[in-house]
């Protein structure tokens, strides 16, 4: 039998594969799970949300921002 490695993340009690295996729906397969902790904790993780929105970065409404969008494909 062929190994196939596929990356995905679990929802509920399903497995969510990043991309299509492309084997027949309904194949026999066999699973091995490897975690992979996140690299950040939660905590580390809401620290840096902080910082971002700590930046105050200017942030346009959604007219000027399509606005700006056409003008950049139409200068293109």
């Amino acid at each position: 039998m062929p190994t196939l490695l596929f990356r995905g993340r679990v929802v509920g009690k399903t497995i969510v594969l990043e991309s299509e295996p492309g084997l027949p729906e309904g194949a026999p397969v066999e699973v091995e799970i490897h975690y992979h902790e996140s690299a950040t904790s939660a905590e580390e993780r809401l620290r840096l949300v902080q910082e971002l929105f700590a930046m105050n970065l200017p942030v346009a409404d959604w007219e000027q921002m399509e606005r700006e969008t056409i003008r950049g494909v139409l200068e293109e």
